[in-house]
């Protein structure tokens, strides 16, 4: 039996799937809704720039001490505790938006606990999946939940855009609601591996949690290829992240398209990331995922360069559709390497400094890009960052320990959380 047949019949990855699942259409919705609904009202790219740095200062303030929690606490826990939040401030937001009508304050004081409490679920959710599946069965549930939630997530891009468009973003808000409520339900039911499959739990001692911050950035720094891999991330994050979170203003102005164009330029992005998901899954490539990650900044540059100088609806759709394929592959082999790498009582505290090191260069990129385009325009700023993004692949390919890679080899010691 293959490894995606018996991860398909896994009741315990089931029961994670169906929670990603409910999560994913949520968050896309949620993501496709804020963005729309403030662009749409306002028709500023400096309101949008506005919630997209609180946003993104608002997780990586989270990221480390999320981190830290990841591996004190109960994973299980803070999946019910982090889905749950995010579901009840969606809720509000819904509640605020069909009562009162657009308050932009509500939206950014909203956005800034939804961004936040994400972050505490992302590193939850990566870290706790070696514990449901065996260790050879890694990369393929990572393939399936990946290009699941890709697929889901992809579809929920272009719901989230006709519910604006059509309904309303409180109609939005409220399906999120649903979504995060679901997870939630969900969340209860995830069971680790029975305790013959794994090693008994370690008592963990809590110290100071500056400490154990401190302890998770000397482990990654000593880890060089993983080090560079996380350090590339923050490079590739500054200048993708312009070009995906102003492409509501690249679609509304660049391409003269509404709401549904936005929504479906986003699907197709996310359903290229499944496909890539899926190929990474049924490969042998987790030997060479350093390769794979950089390969895939090289290849986005010029599909970014491609937005800028040619911005038609069908290029732009090919664009996005291949660039999500590149990335949704070595995403795959990068969590699947991390998962394989990392050890257990470092886990939270890796994806933490890591997501740290990926999202950092967030709220300078929303700035940087806000400032650009209201000066110069949207498409030469997405000629800009494709130039950008493949010179500094370049740069990271010349890196031999993050060039040469392998993800292929689990680590010994492996214990579970209570």
């Amino acid at each position: 039996m293959s490894n995606f047949s018996r991860i398909i019949g896994n009741r315990r990855f089931q029961k994670y799937f169906g929670m990603n699942l409910t999560s994913q259409t949520a968050w896309s919705v949620t993501n496709v809704a804020i963005v729309w609904f403030v662009f749409s009202v306002t028709k500023s790219a400096i309101a949008v720039t506005i919630v997209g740095v609180a946003e993104s200062i608002a997780a990586v303030a989270a990221t480390l001490p999320a981190g830290v929690w990841v591996d004190r606490h109960n994973r299980r826990r803070l999946l019910i505790i982090s889905n749950g939040i995010r579901g009840a401030s969606i809720g509000l937001l819904a509640v605020i938006t069909a009562s009162y009508g657009f308050n932009f304050l509500a939206v950014i004081i909203i956005a800034v606990v939804w961004s936040a409490v994400s972050e505490l679920f992302r590193s939850t959710n990566f870290s706790i999946l070696p514990e449901i599946v065996d260790g050879e069965e890694l990369p393929a549930a990572n393939g399936v939940t990946q290009a699941g939630s890709s697929l889901l997530g992809s579809a929920s891009n272009a719901l989230g855009g006709a519910l604006v468009a059509f309904a309303g973003a409180a109609l939005a808000f409220f399906y999120s609601t649903v979504g995060f409520a679901a997870a939630t339900v969900l969340s209860f039911f995830i069971a680790r591996r029975p305790a013959t499959a794994v090693q008994q739990q370690k008592t963990v001692t809590e110290r100071a949690m500056l400490a154990e911050i401190r302890e998770g950035f000397a482990w990654l720094v000593s880890q060089r290829g993983l080090f560079l891999l996380s350090l590339s991330a923050t490079f590739f994050n500054f200048f993708l992240s312009i070009g995906s979170y102003f492409l509501v203003v690249y679609v509304g102005t660049g391409l003269g398209a509404g709401a549904f164009v936005f929504g479906g330029l986003l699907a197709l992005n996310v359903l290229g990331n499944a496909i890539g998901s899926l190929l990474a899954g049924r490969t042998e490539f987790l030997a060479s995922a350093g390769k794979a990650w950089i390969l895939a900044g090289i290849i986005s540059g010029p599909l970014v360069l491609a937005l800028g100088l040619l911005p038609v609806p069908l290029i732009a759709a090919v664009a996005l559709l291949a660039i999500g394929i590149v990335f949704g592959f070595g995403n795959n082999l990068w969590l699947t390497s991390a998962q394989n790498l990392v050890p257990h009582q470092m886990r939270g505290r890796y994806f933490a400094v890591d997501g740290l090191l990926s999202f950092i260069g967030g709220p300078p990129s929303i700035v940087v890009g806000g400032i650009l385009i209201t000066v110069i325009g949207v498409l030469p700023v997405y000629e800009l960052v494709g130039i950008a993004l493949f010179v500094s692949a370049l740069v990271f390919a010349s890196a031999k320990s993050l060039w040469t890679l392998d993800g292929s080899h689990a680590v010994s010691a492996q214990v579970t959380d209570g």
